[in-house]
């Protein structure tokens, strides 16, 4: 009888609850009278929402006759309709021609993209979230034009970016990463690509100049996810698959090898290597397979919840990323949770807070190329009969006498993993005293710890060449506080309905804390998993540390104005003082100024809206600077080192670098032209740009010469010289609906054109990659310096003929079939007076095209990208190829090598000794064209609306790189190339080789709502 009671007091309570309330139902509609699914249907003022299903019906429940509901849905005009007494309301939708009125974020604000009047790109985080990485950069390649994205390959590494190509030498060439108005460094692997709503690059200085001396790369800026008025919403993302790694090489068999070698070695007058080849056949020992997995998973799952009211608006999300390596060790994970909460105190006073922990680990062989490098004959594991039965677990396998060591065994003795851990929060509280003045303040701290592990265990494979005596541990720990505090007040108003005006002042505050320390020791008791620390080291334990800071403050303002709508101007300007440079130098200015004109709005243009929708000129100039160098460059440094002394070994130290109190900031001088276009309300829109950037007081590390005293590798860092890019980006993007199916295509096509203006001297040479590029004054940066190979010579004829003027041969130890190196000056010698530009990393084009279609609940999305023009340094030719090591080499390379005149014109005779030096020299044998063209993903998904009690549900199947054209001949033509640690970032552009390919992924996917 109690229960009864309760069931029926509680009835009456849901009755009267719901007394009064309205359910309303309809369907949603476009002109065309297509039902449009999943438009978000509201109860204004209320979290109540819902969203329509696949026949564009909804159904909701208001509270009263006085009740809003609003219909909004991408792409498409919001509607707000008020109930009265109407049970069914059937709505259309008219499309937007509003693009010019989303909202689109620049430095330190947010302003209506028809108001913006420098180069900036805007792509919402949508577009992003159709391919799974780990690194959302590699989700924008080909999708904004004037942005150039290489992938490095390997779980965890960076992509490189850049920004309308290269504006330093020696730093680092990566943009600015600003994650909701907070600069993050030029690092954005900490992110995951479902948190993003939006990101936009500012292309040129008139855009990014208010970010100043961390600009000269360009500048990227991320909005994450916040909550939104409305009832609770959860979602669920995850996409599953397999990265897919085959060789990329036919490498020949024990049989095969054999042959190879035996015709190398008697090519140059020596008995067989491996007599009787047949001998080893079908016993080729298949590293590959032993080392090398053909599938490696990747999981990327996503947990959203958010929701609020009008005084509070949430979300959380939790992100997992997790990449396995090509081995049975290593890969990459990644866990994120952030937590965004935003209060509205009042019409004046509002703040927010988010708080962003995250965790991941790192780490893997970096081998892969020794399972083709090492001879196919060597077995896996030492004979039964060359074991003692007293070797440690690392030393049963095999030495190959190739000289490669065993890669299976260097896997098996791998253990050298990054666990990093990080907490970032950012708050702010904003202030609306009177209408159109708005105080901003903004905080932001972030506390780091990042400890690297590695243990090498004691093992003999080979006494001579393949081991390691003793077991050595080492640890890294790093420490990081760095915090930023901006503050802002902005004042906006219209001045007699036509002259509209916003001013922005402000400060920032910036400092950058850490430390790290090292330990070291030797002679660990046994390899156990357990006894890897440090202190269990017994013997030559060492350690050091070091610690850091640097401090920036920046005075910033921006001036705004636009008349009637057709006039824009912007004005920017920003004062920097840096802690890395002395007083002299200390504080830089970096002002801006664009102009608009939006000639459609004109009156001389109103016939013409029938058909153009936008059309407007821009123009901008502007500074910004690049302070992305050591701290405390302005201190001379002392290193260490050891020096014997008889049979004494003593400690040393000796000046490692030195002081320059001159050195000053890098710049950039930008200027850019442009329109942008829109025909048919948008259905056909785009834009077309001219860009020039100028580099000046570049800065650059410089050894010191021998004559100067100082030790070999003594270095200074200066300002040298400066170099010009210039260009044009283009975006055509085209988009239509008839009935069921709607599509859409977008290209993009960017040109960047690079030159070195000056150098420290009119003559100096600056080399790199190992000698391999040059960069002096009137060429482009790092371009390939070397030999010209002249084709094979193919008969004693062409042997006789290439002589100097005198009948002396130019190579007297060629023989046919070797390399003819041109004797490029004519003086009659072969030296390295004639080396010469032979090619260069740089490309002459880079398009993307992308394109998505629609029908029904179907949809599919493609996206390409190319490079054309650009070359790529081969250096696995000569792993592969030459004869004098003994490595193994391509399946059939006694046949492609040449063996008799026409045989080949490109493939060198093989040979043992080499005299001719067809390997050692490096020439344009090396070099090829790196033009290719990638297929970067194909997806096809399937959704359902209001079914299974959930809003959507969409499953999809990706395919990611899984088709490239190019006629390179090595592992991946998408190479970046270069060594930061060596300042090679540019000077090393393009030199490629045994480089960590990008793999083709296929994926299932699912996206649940509700």
């Amino acid at each position: 009888m109690k229960y009864k009671f309760i069931w029926l007091f509680f009835t009456m309570l849901c009755t009267v609850a719901t007394f009064g309330q309205i359910t309303v139902k309809g369907i949603v509609k476009d002109k065309g009278n297509v039902p449009i699914p999943g438009v978000n249907v509201t109860v204004k003022g209320t979290s109540k929402t819902t969203s329509t299903d696949f026949d564009g019906k909804y159904s909701i429940t208001v509270p009263n006759n006085n009740a809003q509901i609003e219909f909004s849905f991408v792409g498409f005009s919001n509607k707000t309709i008020q109930v009265g007494d109407k049970t069914t309301l059937d709505v259309v939708l008219e499309a937007s021609s509003q693009a010019l009125d989303e909202i689109v974020v620049v430095g330190y604000a947010a302003v209506k993209k028809s108001t913006v009047t420098s180069s900036i790109s805007s792509i919402k985080g949508k577009e992003l979230q159709t391919m799974t990485v780990g690194n959302v950069t590699e989700s924008l390649q080909g999708k904004v034009s004037g942005v150039q994205v290489t992938s490095q390959g390997g779980p965890g590494a960076q992509p490189r970016v850049l920004i309308r190509g290269i504006s330093t030498l020696n730093l680092d060439t990566a943009p600015l990463y600003v994650v909701d108005g907070i600069p993050m460094g030029t690092s954005i692997n900490f992110l995951s690509p479902n948190e993003i709503e939006s990101m936009e690059v500012l292309k040129d200085a008139s855009a990014s100049a208010i970010y100043g001396s961390r600009a000269s790369n360009g500048v990227i800026l991320i909005t994450t996810k916040k909550g939104k008025v409305g009832q609770t919403r959860f979602t669920f993302d995850t996409s599953s698959g397999m990265q897919l790694m085959s060789n990329p090489y036919h490498m020949a068999d024990a049989e095969g090898y054999a042959t190879i070698m035996n015709k190398a070695y008697n090519n140059s007058g020596y008995a067989d290597y491996l007599p009787n080849p047949s001998q080893y056949r079908g016993k080729t020992t298949d590293w590959w397979k032993a080392g090398i997995r053909g599938g490696s998973p990747v999981t990327n799952a996503s947990l959203g919840v958010s929701g609020g009211s009008e005084k509070h608006t949430y979300a959380i999300s939790l992100n997992y990323y997790d990449t396995e390596s090509i081995y049975e060790v290593g890969g990459w994970e990644r866990i994120t949770l952030r937590i965004a909460n935003d209060f509205k105190f009042s019409d004046k006073f509002s703040a927010g807070i988010t708080l962003n922990p995250r965790y991941e680990t790192y780490g893997g062989p970096g081998n892969w190329a020794d399972f083709d490098k090492i001879d196919p004959i060597t077995p896996i594991y030492k004979p039964a009969d060359q074991l003692t039965g007293n070797e440690n677990e690392y030393s049963i396998y095999a030495r190959s006498p190739s000289y490669v060591w065993n890669p299976v065994a260097s896997v098996k003795r791998y253990d050298d993993y990054t666990d990093q851990y990080n907490l970032n929060t950012n708050g702010y509280l904003q202030y609306a005293p009177i209408k159109g003045l708005v105080f901003r303040t903004q905080a932001s701290v972030e506390v780091g710890d990042k400890i690297r592990s590695r243990f090498r265990p004691d093992f003999i494979i080979d006494a001579a060449h393949e081991k390691e005596e003793i077991n050595k541990v080492e640890r890294w720990a790093t420490n990081n506080v760095d915090w930023t505090w901006q503050n802002t007040l902005t004042y906006s108003k219209t001045f007699a309905e036509k002259h509209n005006v916003s001013l922005m002042v402000g400060n920032t505050m910036e400092e950058y804390n850490g430390n790290d320390v090292w330990g070291y020791g030797e002679g660990v008791p046994n390899n156990s998993d357990l006894m890897r620390e440090v202190n269990a080291a017994t013997k030559n334990r060492d350690s050091k540390g070091n610690s850091w800071s640097s401090s920036l403050m920046s005075y910033i303002s921006r001036f705004s104005y636009n008349y009637d709508n057709k006039y824009y101007f912007t004005g920017t300007f920003r004062r920097d003082g840096s802690s890395k440079f002395m007083t002299n130098n200390k504080w830089a200015n970096f002002p801006s100024a664009s102009v608009s004109w939006r000639i459609l709005n004109e009156g001389f243009m109103e016939s013409t809206k029938d058909v153009l929708s936008d059309l407007r000129f821009r123009a901008g100039w502007g500074k910004v600077g690049n302070q992305g160098l050591p701290t405390q460059v302005y201190q001379s440094n002392i290193g260490q080192g050891f020096y014997p002394i008889g049979a004494v070994v003593g400690d040393t130290s000796f000046p490692s670098s030195m002081a320059n109190k001159d050195i000053k900031w890098e710049t950039v001088e930008d200027m850019s032209f442009g329109i942008d276009f829109g025909l048919w309300k948008n259905k056909l829109s785009g834009s077309l740009e001219y860009y020039q950037k100028k580099t000046n007081d570049m800065l650059f590390l410089k050894q010191f010469p021998a004559y100067s005293g100082f030790p070999e590798n003594a270095t200074i860092w200066t300002n040298v010289g400066s170099m010009q890019s210039s260009g044009i980006d283009l975006l055509i993007s085209y988009k239509d609906k008839k009935g069921d199916f709607s599509y859409g295509a977008d290209l993009t096509f960017t040109t960047v054109d690079v030159e070195m203006l000056s150098l420290s001297s009119d003559g100096e040479r600056l080399y790199g990659s190992s000698n391999r590029t040059l960069t002096v004054k009137g060429e482009e940066p790092g371009y390939f310096y070397g030999y010209v190979a002249d084709g094979l010579f193919q008969n004693q004829t062409e042997l006789n003929s290439h002589t100097d003027e005198h009948g002396t041969k130019l190579q007297p130890y060629a023989k046919e079939g070797d390399i003819r190196f041109k004797d490029v000056n004519g003086d009659g010698k072969l030296d390295d007076k004639d080396r010469t530009k032979i090619g260069s990393p740089w490309a002459d084009y880079n398009i993307g095209l992308n394109l998505n279609f629609a029908y029904k609940q179907f949809d599919l999305v493609a996206n390409f990208y190319s490079s054309i023009g650009n070359d790529i340094v081969n250096t696995n030719i000569s792993d592969l190829y030459n004869g004098a090591s003994l490595s193994n080499k391509i399946s059939g390379l006694d046949q492609k090598a040449w063996h008799g005149e026409g045989t080949s014109n490109y493939i060198p005779r093989l040979s043992k000794d080499d005299n001719n030096e067809n390997y050692t020299k490096f020439s344009s044998l090396y070099v090829e064209d790196g033009s290719y063209v990638r297929m970067k993903n194909l997806q096809l998904g399937f959704s359902f609306y209001n079914k299974f009690g959930l809003d959507k549900l969409r499953i999809s199947l990706s395919g990611q790189n899984l088709w490239t054209w190019t006629n390179y001949s090595g592992v991946d033509p998408e190479v970046a190339g270069g060594d930061p640690d060596k300042g090679d970032r540019v000077k090393g552009s393009g030199v490629g080789g045994w480089n960590y390919p990008v793999q083709p992924t296929i994926l299932m996917g699912l996206n649940v709502a509700f």
